[in-house]
């Protein structure tokens, strides 16, 4: 890798309600986030109404540039991790922002605590634990991965 840490991590997972289930490419990865965050459009495609959305009290800072923001509520989802026969499912309470973004949710470190996962920043890599052993999720540099480098010298 050319450049460790400096890429994002970004994952693939599967989120599920009673209605839908659907599986997301751009999860981003935030251990240093103290919040899990849902965005609207992602909301929607999972077949998600406002009215079952519960009301929030936070109040976070840093979205908005130099403005406070208050989600438009919360709400709690089951997210998958792994394959059909290797896998982890945990409930995850998410923040609800009605924010453009061009990721699907951002998990922070509840979730991480939640599914009890070690993220690897250089490598993009999350390991966890689950019944059947360890997963292990790789992240999207190997997309990346494949434009040649450029020529030194």
């Amino acid at each position: 890798m050319p450049s460790p840490g400096a890429y994002a991590m970004v994952l693939d997972s599967t989120f599920s309600t009673e209605r839908r289930a659907c599986r997301f490419s751009r999860i981003l990865i935030d251990g240093g986030g103290s919040m899990n965050i849902l965005y609207r459009d992602t909301m929607e495609k999972l077949a998600i109404k406002e009215k079952q959305l519960l009301a929030s009290q936070t109040v976070f800072h840093g979205i908005v540039p130099g403005l406070s923001y208050s989600p438009i509520g919360k709400i709690k989802i089951d997210v998958l991790f792994g394959d059909k026969v290797h896998f982890c499912r945990k409930p995850i309470w998410f923040e609800v922002v009605d924010l453009d973004n061009p990721y699907h949710a951002l998990l922070g470190r509840p979730a991480l605590a939640q599914f009890m996962a070690m993220p690897h920043y250089a490598y993009l890599k999350m390991k966890m634990s689950c019944p059947k052993g360890i997963i292990t999720i790789a992240g999207d540099y190997q997309s990346r991965s494949r434009a040649p480098l450029p020529a030194v010298g």
